[in-house]
């Protein structure tokens, strides 16, 4: 968890990339097992954020497509997760996290719900190589895969896994020291981030893996299937 001046940062997990009270605005989208809605603002229960009118409108909105291929993707790889019914939020405001920056996307303990913020992330262009040349592609599918497989892994540790089962999945995987207050060396990120980089789309892991830890590979991923699916130890 996050150490910081408001105890609202100990209880919000993030995605940080780079640099309900409220109501319903567009209605639910569901396609298959994708339970997909749009919030006009931030909600009231994530405290300790601030909520800013999304300067470019739609084009700074995660494309429902990515986020709906994201899901789709997730639970082809994992059967089991789609009988968890994990609603995905779209959110069309902006949310800064004072001391973090602008949020791509969070996920709140106790709560089985993901949030997508707009982010002026979603406007950016990066470079993709396809048969030798590099072309300039929108980044916004990149990044919406990449905050939904990460903000996945977070449901699926608060739903699945121990905090003991935590410890000792990080032990074997050689992670000796985090750190609460940094994201990077934090437990919940690593956790997070690997399920992202094992599980997650080609999209999704176009994105580097960002935490201090070294990235997970063959071995890490059984351990993490064997925690996934309630095995009784590693």
């Amino acid at each position: 968890m996050f150490k910081g001046e408001s105890a609202a940062k100990k209880v919000i997990w993030t995605t940080l990339f780079l640099m309900v009270v409220t109501t319903l605005s567009s209605g639910t989208f569901a396609t298959a097992q994708v339970s997909l809605s749009e919030l006009e603002r931030v909600p009231a229960a994530i405290s300790g954020v601030r909520g800013e009118r999304a300067t470019f409108g739609q084009a700074e909105f995660p494309p429902q497509e990515a986020v709906v291929a994201e899901v789709r993707h997730l639970e082809a790889a994992l059967p089991f997760l789609s009988d968890q019914e994990i609603p995905v939020y779209v959110v069309r405001e902006r949310c800064f996290l004072p001391g973090f920056g602008w949020l791509a996307g969070c996920t709140l303990p106790g709560q089985k719900a993901v949030y997508l913020f707009a982010s002026p992330q979603y406007r950016s262009y990066t470079y993709r190589v396809k048969n030798g040349v590099a072309r300039p592609e929108r980044y916004a599918p990149y990044l919406a895969a990449y905050t939904v497989a990460h903000e996945f892994g977070h449901i699926l540790r608060y739903e699945l896994v121990s905090e003991k089962a935590l410890q000792q999945y990080l032990s074997l995987r050689s992670v000796t020291q985090t750190k609460e207050d940094e994201w990077t060396s934090n437990a919940e990120e690593i956790f997070a981030e690997d399920f992202r980089w094992l599980f997650g789309s080609e999209k999704a892991r176009q994105v580097p893996y960002l935490c201090s830890a070294k990235p997970p590979g063959a071995r890490e991923k059984e351990l993490l299937l064997k925690l996934l699916s309630g095995a009784a130890s590693l």
